[in-house]
């Protein structure tokens, strides 16, 4: 096993296109902290830009219904609480994650960068995923190099799980490395102090502000994300052994992707499929009921795609390929 998942990797980091991958989220992350930089202005009086965002926030809150406004009522809230929080502590810094108001902005540092690494750069990461998944597999049937590989002493299920396996490790390769080169980028442009801050969030079921330490924070959203990754990486695997066409396989596991972002599909039947509850991130600080619903339904879906995988791959006919 141990020697076909070194193979497998040795076979990924030959190809060009991880490298090109890997350069193209580097110069988007780089544009966009360069972007952050260029936006700080260094008079700006951050206490009186919460209490100018707390007032204007309240406004929109109380009359959300009114004013028709493209945002989400939950995102207001969250950002009145965190505004409220800063002004009571006198915070001199940004601890506004998921959005701010635009008519007061809080000038970003290296932490709240890397707090928002999943946020800003999500589909960086899911894209690498999809890709290397769809072409593990949809690559060997396609060259035919897959009868080469079923010729050796191997069972098809050891072979599939170091691919299984394989895409497990890249997935985390590409996390850390991301995450690392964020870390040292807004350390390098916006200083190293911030980091000894601590993680801020808002609690939408006890409506109460949480800290916790920023590596503690890092890791614990990293395993809450990575439920999205393996499935994301385990449907690519499935359609690759049923199409064989590796832009094909890209396109249908992007394309579910792209379903799970909307929000305006989710209603009491499709709240229980597994594209609107594998990012457990999002449950992180609300209720227990929906972080453990998230886990179940995110587990029995992974579980049921591997024994897909399984079944398709031992049974598959590679005679006429």
């Amino acid at each position: 096993m141990l020697k076909l998942i070194e193979n497998e990797l040795i076979k990924i980091f030959k190809r060009k296109n991880i490298y090109i991958l890997l350069s193209i989220g580097i110069l988007i992350i780089v544009g966009y902290n360069l972007f952050q930089k260029i936006m700080i202005f260094n008079d700006i009086d951050i206490g009186k830009q919460y209490q100018r965002a707390y007032s204007n926030d309240t406004f929109f809150l109380e009359n959300y219904n009114q004013l028709n406004l493209n945002e989400d009522y939950e995102n207001i809230v969250e950002r009145v609480h965190l505004e409220k929080y800063a002004i009571e502590n006198k915070i001199q810094y940004n601890i506004l994650l998921n959005s701010q108001n635009n008519n007061a902005p809080i000038p970003a540092d290296a932490r709240i960068l890397l707090m928002q690494i999943f946020n800003n750069f999500d589909i960086v990461i899911i894209f690498i995923v999809i890709y290397l998944s769809s072409i593990i597999i949809s690559e060997e049937f396609h060259n035919g190099t897959i009868k080469n590989l079923l010729t050796k002493p191997h069972t098809r299920i050891k072979i599939l799980l170091s691919k299984i396996l394989t895409n497990t490790l890249i997935i985390i390769f590409v996390i850390i490395f991301m995450i690392l080169f964020q870390y040292l980028l807004g350390g390098l442009l916006f200083g190293f102090n911030s980091y000894s801050l601590e993680a801020i969030r808002y609690n939408s079921f006890t409506q109460s502000i949480e800290t916790m330490n920023l590596i503690k924070y890092m890791l614990l959203i990293i395993l809450s994300k990575m439920f999205m990754y393996l499935l994301l990486s385990s449907i690519s695997l499935l359609f690759g052994i049923i199409t064989n066409n590796i832009a094909l396989d890209i396109l249908i596991s992007l394309g579910i992707y792209i379903i799970s972002t909307f929000k305006t599909l989710i209603n009491n039947v499709t709240k229980y499929l597994f594209i609107y509850n594998w990012d457990i991130s999002n449950y992180l600080f609300t209720t227990d009921i929906l972080i453990k619903q998230s886990l179940i339904i995110s587990t029995i879906s992974l579980l049921l795609i591997f024994l897909l995988l399984i079944t398709i791959f031992k049974n598959k006919d590679i005679k006429n390929i």
